[in-house]
């Protein structure tokens, strides 16, 4: 994962980096709770070009919940990877579920009636690798698209990832 697919809610969010939380607590196995450690990435971002970015939310899962849209500059991006890096969740490691893909295949199929004819078919991974218009094109070209779909993307917070190697 990179800051190219993220946690943010959709489509081309330029990615993700910070959190929730202040604080060094740790878990019982001793590594920093998520929420520390999503806050050291915010600080890292904060200092390296995004001074103004507000801390997410942290889901139960640990994922960083951002405003979508975020746009993560180049120098943010370089000084701050490995360290989102780090933090992936173990629920974004693991394969979507036979009942998840087959979600996610509905929602393909729904955002291609409602006019986006190119629209991908999800892989085995959940991701989607599409084309580059519409990786090119912001999430507002598509939002009566998503909106008509929401209901068939099974991700809780209306996430859909893209993968762009």
């Amino acid at each position: 994962m990179s800051f190219a697919r993220s946690s943010c809610s959709l489509l081309v969010c330029a990615g993700a980096i910070a959190a929730a939380g202040c604080g060094g607590t740790h878990s019982r196995s001793g590594s920093p709770s998520p929420a520390a450690a999503w806050h050291r990435v915010v600080l890292c971002a904060r200092a390296h070009g995004m001074p103004g970015l507000a801390d997410p939310q942290i889901d139960s899962t640990g994922k960083a919940i951002f405003p979508a849209g975020l746009n993560v500059p180049a120098e943010t991006r370089r000084a701050c990877q490995a360290m989102f890096d780090r933090l992936q969740p173990d629920a974004e490691t693991r394969p979507p579920t036979r009942a998840q893909l087959v979600s996610l295949l509905r929602f393909a199929r729904c955002m291609r009636s409602h006019g986006i004819a190119d629209w991908p078919d999800p892989r085995p991974d959940g991701s989607f690798a599409p084309d580059a218009r519409i990786t090119g094109s912001l999430k507002s070209a598509f939002r009566s698209q998503l909106t008509a779909c929401e209901h068939l993307n099974p991700d809780p917070h209306g996430r859909v990832y893209f993968d762009r190697s």
